[in-house]
């Protein structure tokens, strides 16, 4: 083994911060899903048509959902990162 201090590729030295809070990521996903679920008959309710309907629900439907969560996740790593 060397003796040598790991760097970036632009030389410098990165400290180790806190640690991310996974466990409430993972609750919101789980929120997002379940709520995916509950609402899917409701939603797809909603449009006149058939094939709007399913073309919404299994993909506009879900990429809104998951970039909620995106955004309240970020949300959440800047307030860590400020503390």
């Amino acid at each position: 083994m060397s003796n040598e201090v790991s760097t970036t590729l632009a030389g410098r030295n990165e400290e180790a911060g806190k640690n991310y809070p996974m466990v409430v990521e993972k609750v919101t996903l789980l929120g997002a899903i379940i709520t995916y679920i509950f609402t899917f008959q409701y939603i797809f309710g909603q449009f006149d048509t058939e094939w709007i309907g399913a073309v919404f629900i299994f993909t506009v439907y879900p990429f809104t959902l998951f970039f909620i969560i995106d955004m309240i996740g970020r949300l959440i790593q800047k307030m860590h990162n400020d503390a």
